[in-house]
């Protein structure tokens, strides 16, 4: 991509969004939508806190033991360790990408892998499990979901992120609704109790395309997709125009995103 044309396809889905929101006049949200996932999005503001910290609010000195599933190369190992958390990892070799299995399969004693579905840790073995980008890899989310309670102390808490609305990624299996993710949690003794936006869905799409095709990482809807970029500021515009709740707003936001970050109570 040379010259301005950076710009030129910036602001283009810029001024598509803003077609769109300017002819807002009310606001149709599926009642089931509403009613199951409107109490846990938040009431009074528009903030949207990122996994990352939600996981520093919940520290507790004296309940610190933390699962990192599907850790991977174990590269949020520094950041979980630094909120003074005591760190364990656990994955899935088959089902790691091939791009990162053999730096995996290299620090396979600091890890433990399981078979997929039987977590290898007794009950009640941890206060939290931190799920980062990994829950729309797992092949059996019910299992998934039974496993991760079963190790959860009580009170304990299933904090991170998941796809929503994107696209295929390595060994990708099911994307999660909101709803699905309360129906898995309530399945297996576990509550949602937080739900956040993430990257809308417009954005983070073309930002995939111009990558897929042979673009550098660093395209133009990088910022632009995030939770204060262009597409919610604008959402949150015009809900407010439309005098709506601020709940309402967010649950719009919510809807048109590719992920959503969340938090379990065991």
């Amino acid at each position: 991509m040379i010259g301005n044309s950076d710009d030129i396809l910036r602001r283009l889905l810029e001024l598509l969004i803003t077609e769109v929101c300017d002819r807002a006049t009310v606001l149709q949200l599926d009642g089931s939508y509403k009613a199951e996932i409107g109490p846990l999005v938040a009431q009074s503001n528009f903030e949207a806190p990122s996994a990352e910290f939600l996981l520093q609010q919940a520290y507790r000195p004296e309940a610190s033991a933390l699962l990192d599933f599907g850790c991977g190369s174990m590269h949020q190992r520094p950041f979980i360790e630094s909120l003074g958390y005591t760190w364990h990892g656990v994955d899935y070799l088959d089902g790691v990408s091939p791009t990162v299995r053999s730096a995996v399969e290299q620090i396979a004693g600091e890890i433990t892998f399981y078979d997929g579905v039987n977590l290898p840790f007794i009950d009640s073995s941890f206060d939290i499990v931190w799920a980062m980008l990994v829950l729309q890899h797992v092949q059996h989310i019910d299992r998934t979901f039974a496993e991760i309670s079963r190790v959860l102390r009580p009170g304990g808490k299933l904090i991170g992120q998941v796809a929503y609305l994107e696209q295929v990624q390595d060994y990708g299996t099911f994307n999660f609704t909101p709803i699905g993710m309360k129906v898995a949690a309530a399945r297996n003794n576990l509550r949602l109790t937080k739900i956040y936006p993430k990257h809308d869905a417009f954005s983070f799409l073309f930002r995939r395309l111009l990558i897929t095709l042979g673009s550098s990482d660093d395209t133009p809807f990088n910022v632009m997709s995030n939770p204060d970029g262009f597409f919610h500021t604008k959402i949150i515009e015009s809900g407010l125009s439309m005098k709506l709740q601020i709940a309402d707003i967010n649950l719009l936001r919510l809807m048109f995103c590719t992920h959503f970050v969340f938090e379990l109570e065991k």
